[in-house]
């Protein structure tokens, strides 16, 4: 074997693997949020210095489900996303969605998920117990939660709800679409149990 085949025989042998591996690369990772997408045609009215300040603090969540990881439940067996993920923590992604929906809802109140410069008139406390999507694409949320007054001789309001959706769960954006959803429902049924302006 002469010198020339040599080296191009050795060459390909170095780049075999090289090529293999490339071949192997996995698909871009895709993030998700559970915000709902540009809300341009929402007006922001001007707030009244009297407005009421209604705080709302982080949702609480299950430690398995509070991270990046869009899961799926297949029995007791839970399924994590290889290409997808949440752009944020689970627990921030739904204060988040609860809190735009609610601000939406009650738009002469500042309601926010920000520190505020004053004690706020009133804080909800959302604590989400169960928030799954299992792989035959039913959505539950079992959630309970607490309006507190700033004002102690108010009474302080408790509620709980079970939630259930179906939908399609082929892919990640289906999860987070059905997730979406039963977060906006569980922010409607906070929405009713907020008094009025205090």
């Amino acid at each position: 074997m002469t010198c020339a085949p040599r080296r191009t025989l050795l060459a390909i042998m170095a780049c075999a693997p090289l090529l293999t591996l490339a071949g192997c690369a996995s698909p871009p990772l895709r993030l998700y949020t559970l915000g709902v997408p540009s809300d341009a045609n929402v007006s922001e009215p001007h707030l009244s210095s009297r407005a009421a300040t209604i705080a709302i603090s982080r949702v609480i969540l299950p430690d398995y489900l509070d991270s990046q990881d869009i899961i799926t439940r297949q029995g007791e067996e839970i399924l994590r996303s290889a290409r997808a993920r949440w752009a944020t923590r689970l627990s921030i992604g739904v204060t988040d969605l609860l809190t735009n929906v609610l601000s939406n809802k009650r738009p002469s109140e500042l309601i926010t998920d920000q520190p505020l410069a004053d004690v706020a008139t009133m804080r909800i406390q959302v604590d989400i117990s169960r928030f799954d999507v299992d792989t035959n694409g039913v959505g539950t949320l079992d959630a309970t939660w607490a309006v507190l007054p700033r004002d102690p001789n108010l009474p302080l309001t408790r509620e709980r709800v079970h939630l259930v959706a179906t939908g399609n769960v082929g892919s990640a954006a289906d999860v987070a679409a059905l997730m979406r959803g039963l977060v906006i429902r569980l922010a409607e049924r906070v929405n009713t149990t907020i008094p009025a302006g205090q």
